[in-house]
């Protein structure tokens, strides 16, 4: 910090850390399809799961992908807010 409340200082570092994503895939009962939640931030797949377990409670399956594994694929023609 600096003695003048004007004058900023900037640093080299990121800001925050820098975990990786993980996307969240639930299925809530065995009769249900497995549908994307969302995702969690964690280092590790461990911390992940961690995250996930208690985010969604008693789902009968989580299944964890790292982001970069994941490709999102949009028909064009949907417009916003309509689902495919």
């Amino acid at each position: 910090m600096t003695d003048d409340a004007n004058t900023f200082e900037t640093g080299t570092e990121p800001r925050g850390r820098q975990s990786r994503e993980w996307e969240v895939f639930v299925r809530e009962t065995e009769d249900e399809p497995l549908e994307h939640v969302g995702s969690v931030t964690a280092d590790e797949q461990a911390q992940a799961r961690e995250q996930a377990t208690t985010l969604f409670e008693d789902p009968v399956a989580i299944w964890l992908c790292p982001e970069e594994a994941v490709f999102r694929y949009t028909d064009t023609a949907l417009t916003p807010g309509e689902t495919a």
